[in-house]
């Protein structure tokens, strides 16, 4: 965002950030309204098909017992008739015969759900293959598909399956009973077929295309219409729950997506559950969230246009003091800036004006500058003359002490102009370190011409460091210090210098050592006196004032075995970069 705030035209970031807030708050309040509202809609179709459901799920009760107690009336009744398919008498198995026929025809013809009743037993009578009730033989039931549900009970309802009738193939679902005589034997399975559309009527209702399921107490599908199944996590948590009904959502629905399944419970523990596609309870909600899309889409539309005026009315101001201020200095004039704005437009206004104000007072001040540092050179100029009358004469006198065989005079002669020339060095205030270590040495070679052999030096410095570069006269002053302090008294003494870098660090560290009596206790107090041209405190002002901390000089006695000092410099690799460091150390101050 800030980066955007640095690059972007406030008018132009004005208008997005407006347009986007306004795109996020409709698409944050559409998503909201969605939600609700879809879940208000899912709350109040479950309420509704679960009171529907639990109204079905009665009248399926109904005739769910219905069907049980006539079952268990006709299997009472045959023991009542005395049907004995072991009777000797074909007279009477005979009789018996047509009472058992008439009794179980009359259960088919009290109700139109039931369409034929089996008995299966031991040696069955034959019977007409059109009549409502037939005698099957006890060995054939084991065939059934449906057998193994009622082999371990003495009655159980039997799912769809197929039967043949008169007009062809048809659906069922029966209900099986076993059947015992008197002594408590079985000798039979008497199956009530129960027609499957009927029961679909039922579970269907007033209502089309629906996606129903019944089951049984066991989870057997009893009827299903729409292609609905259950798989058994979800009969899980129906049987889980300890209310006759309720809803969940149930993913992946055979209807295709998400589904929203209601379920009610009967007294007998029999489920009958209804499958609503999630897409058909929700339509409602989506076409409210369009119509929010498209009024949201059409206030951003309008409100674009208020926006667009407003920032550009809004930068306006702003655009008035660009064009001012991109005008060539001095060809601007902040008269032409309005006047008539009281709030920070107008602040910001005067701001310039006074501003335009100081920067012409400034631009006369450097113009008299520029005309004082135009006479300074002049005078700059003038005063170079000194120095070239000074090398000539220098010249001069050596050739004359060379004329006349005086090495020693011409040496020195040579040596002072070699450290004349290094220590004005075109008024540069840095140097390479190699100049410097040249200037230091050529003093220590004039002082080794007084001493003879009484005063010895070294100077240990990498090649690489000798091309950085160092403020200029800034180890000689302690070079000549030790020599007229140190050794002072003395015919013999000794100097060692050690310029040295750590690595890649940024600091170069020079070391000046020497064997004289040490520091005074009142070393640092100023002298009236300046001895070595340069002393070291000017020495120590100088880096103060153009490298600044942690830059600096430090002094430290060797116990009565000398002086050491330490010089930490900064790694200046050219002159801009010493410019560079004096910007620097004048911030700090």
């Amino acid at each position: 965002m800030t980066s955007l705030l640095k690059r972007v035209r406030i008018d132009r970031l004005f208008f997005g950030s407006f347009a986007v807030f306004i795109a996020a708050l409709l698409l944050i309040f559409t998503w909201i309204s969605y939600s609700i509202t879809s879940r208000e809609l899912a709350d109040n179709t479950s309420y509704y098909q679960q009171d529907l459901l639990g109204e079905l799920n009665k009248q399926l009760d109904i005739q769910r017992q219905s069907i049980e107690q006539m079952s268990l009336a006709a299997a009472r009744n045959i023991d009542t008739v005395g049907y004995n398919p072991l009777e000797k008498d074909s007279f009477e198995r005979l009789r018996r015969k047509k009472d058992l026929l008439n009794m179980l025809a009359n259960i088919t013809y009290s109700t139109t759900m039931v369409q034929s009743i089996y008995l299966y037993m031991e040696n069955p009578e034959l019977t007409d293959s059109q009549a409502p009730v037939k005698f099957l033989d006890i060995r054939d039931v084991q065939s059934q598909s449906w057998y193994p549900d009622v082999k371990s009970n003495d009655f159980a309802w039997i799912g769809d399956h197929m039967l043949d009738t008169n007009t062809g193939p048809q659906h069922f679902i029966g209900f099986a009973r076993k059947v015992y005589n008197n002594s408590g034997k079985y000798y039979g399975l008497l199956v009530l077929n129960v027609k499957a559309s009927a029961i679909e009527q039922l579970v269907r209702g007033e209502t089309e295309q629906r996606n129903r399921i019944l089951l049984d107490a066991g989870g057997k599908t009893i009827s299903a219409i729409g292609g609905l199944t259950l798989g058994d996590s979800e009969l899980s948590r129906i049987r889980a729950s300890e209310k006759k009904s309720g809803s969940f959502r149930l993913p992946a629905a055979p209807a295709g997506g998400d589904a929203l399944l209601v379920w009610s419970k009967s007294h007998s523990d029999w489920i009958l559950a209804e499958a609503t596609p999630w897409s058909s309870i929700v339509h409602g909600s989506v076409r409210l969230a369009y119509a929010l899309v498209a009024a949201g889409l059409s206030a951003i539309f309008i409100a674009s246009f208020f926006t667009l005026f407003l920032s550009r009315q809004f930068t306006k101001p702003i655009r008035q003091l660009l064009a001012i201020m991109n005008r060539v200095p001095g060809s601007a004039s902040a008269s032409h800036l309005p006047s008539d704005y009281t709030n920070e437009f107008g602040s910001l206004f005067n701001g310039y004006r006074r501003q335009m104000e100081r920067i012409e007072e400034l631009l006369q001040s450097l113009k008299a500058q520029h005309k004082r540092q135009r006479e300074a050179e002049i005078l700059a100029l003038q005063a170079m003359i000194n120095p070239h009358f000074l090398y000539n004469t220098l010249d001069q006198l050596n050739w004359l002490a060379i004329e006349a065989g005086q090495e020693k005079i011409s040496r020195i002669l040579s040596l002072m102009g070699k450290m004349f020339r290094i220590g004005l060095s075109n008024g540069e205030t840095m140097i390479p370190i190699r100049d410097e270590l040249v200037h230091v040495e050529s003093y220590l070679q004039i002082q080794s011409i007084r001493w003879g052999d009484g005063l010895t030096y070294s100077i240990e410095a990498d090649e690489a460091l000798k091309e950085l570069y160092i403020p200029r006269l800034t180890l000689q002053p302690f070079v000549e210090n030790a020599i007229i302090h140190g050794f002072h008294g003395r015919r013999t003494g000794e100097i060692r210098i050690e310029a040295e870098r750590e690595g890649n660090a940024p600091r170069i560290e020079f070391r000046i050592y020497d064997n004289g009596v040490g520091l005074r206790a009142d070393w640092s107090e100023k002298k009236k006196r300046r001895t070595g041209g340069y002393g070291i405190r000017n020495v120590k002002e100088r880096i103060a004032a153009y490298l600044g901390a942690p830059y600096g000089v430090q002094l430290h006695n060797l116990d009565g075995q000398g002086t050491l000092v330490r010089i930490v410099l900064p790694v200046i690799h050219n002159l801009e970069e010493a410019e560079e460091e004096s910007h620097v150390a004048d911030s700090h101050h």
